[in-house]
């Protein structure tokens, strides 16, 4: 025999389906714009004329980085905005869309568990996301 859920526990499986679909598509979008990048990368040829020097790369000095490492959002969109478009910067896209998609997923299940009437999980949820938001302006990780 299968049981039938209880009510509360029907909103969260609800809400984990709906937090499952986000972190998918997030994840294969990101997987594309990454594929895309690439592609866009290896149509400039750039595969065979430059190397990345990984150690000025890795470098925490915001300034005198080289012009193929994106260091904040701006830089990225500046990469998206040039014509042709900047191929690492749409590599770099797919990066952010991959660490911000796990934070969707916690802000919509804020609002999942709030319409299902959960609020001790939505309390749960929007105390991961604050912690989240916190760290990332404490680090400087939205500019």
């Amino acid at each position: 025999m299968t049981r039938r859920p209880a009510p509360g526990e029907r909103g969260r499986l609800q809400v984990e389906g709906l937090v499952a679909r986000v972190l998918l598509w997030g994840g294969l979008l990101s997987i594309a714009l990454v594929v895309v990048g690439l592609a866009l990368y290896a149509g400039h040829g750039d595969f065979r004329h430059h190397s990345l020097d990984v150690a000025r790369a890795v470098r925490p000095e915001r300034h005198d980085h080289p012009p193929e490492v994106f260091v904040s959002l701006t830089e990225v969109f500046q990469g998206l905005a040039a014509r042709p478009i900047d191929p690492v910067a749409t590599i770099a896209l797919g990066l952010v869309v991959l660490l911000a998609t796990p934070v969707l997923g916690v802000a919509v299940a804020i609002g999942g568990f709030l319409a299902a009437g959960d609020r001790r999980y939505a309390a749960i949820a929007a105390a991961v996301f604050a912690m989240l938001a916190l760290s990332a302006l404490l680090t400087g990780g939205v500019g």
